[in-house]
């Protein structure tokens, strides 16, 4: 009797230990399935991708000297002399074979000198072809030799949400790229007519204007021309669209 209940136990406990086995079996697929490539795969692609769209990114230099003037004693009003001052920002190459920049246009406005540096070094002069106030974008023209140019997103609207790059020049460090996602569409930034820019928490600083706002396509949504309360806002490419008609 006393082997009957033994060997009954002995059954008992191999049938409970195979079904643990079996429960810690299907939980590791189930992790392994749920972290699939279709999961990963966007936040791996990161890499690749800032390695394959910023050459298109480059340094915007203007030099110039102010249309209005500085007020040097706000008391007596007596105005400072007029002086060069040097403006700094971003640009996005958006068509190789026109030698076409887009930037933001307070990094040009007043500037009569504008150079473009690329990422591998090369320092082109720069002429302004058309602007907009409204939009704060201004498209520029280079030499044509060999560039690298960001396709235009087609419809150019976002999805709240969705992840996004910024490509610029902060601080003179030189070349930076930050991931984030959209916050908001339809938002307004002050001394910025166009109330219609994306906000995202891309971290962007002063040098960035003008830089990019990608999508994980590679494709070009957006130019940064803004920060404020930790957000980056960028005109959207329909702004990039207007500054090609008008060039025609």
């Amino acid at each position: 009797m006393r082997s009957t209940t033994f060997s009954g136990c002995s059954t008992w406990v191999g049938i409970s230990l195979f079904s643990l086995l079996l429960l810690a079996g299907a939980n590791s697929s189930w992790a392994y399935d749920y972290q699939d490539e279709g999961e990963i795969a966007p936040t791996r692609g990161v890499v690749a991708l800032a390695k394959r769209i910023s050459p298109a990114v480059v340094g915007i230099r203007g030099w110039g000297v102010p249309s209005e003037p500085q007020i040097f004693d706000p008391e007596g009003g007596f105005p400072d002399p007029p002086a060069l001052r040097e403006w700094q920002g971003s640009g996005v190459v958006v068509d190789a074979l026109g030698g076409l920049i887009v930037t933001a246009n307070h990094v040009v406005a007043s500037a009569t000198t504008i150079k473009a540096f690329l990422q591998d070094g090369r320092a082109l002069d720069a002429v302004v072809l058309v602007k907009s106030a409204r939009d704060d974008v201004a498209l520029l023209r280079v030499e044509p030799d060999t560039l690298r140019a960001l396709a235009l997103e087609y419809p150019g609207r976002p999805d709240v949400g969705e992840p996004v790059i910024a490509i610029g020049n902060p601080q003179d460090w030189g070349q930076s790229v930050t991931f984030g996602i959209v916050s908001a569409l339809h938002r307004s930034c002050p001394g910025i007519a166009n109330s219609d820019l994306i906000q995202s928490d891309v971290r962007v600083s002063q040098g960035s204007s003008g830089g990019a706002l990608v999508n994980l396509k590679g494709r070009l949504i957006g130019i940064v021309v803004a920060r404020r309360s930790g957000f980056a806002f960028a005109v959207p490419v329909d702004a990039v669209q207007r500054l090609f008609l008008a060039a025609q």
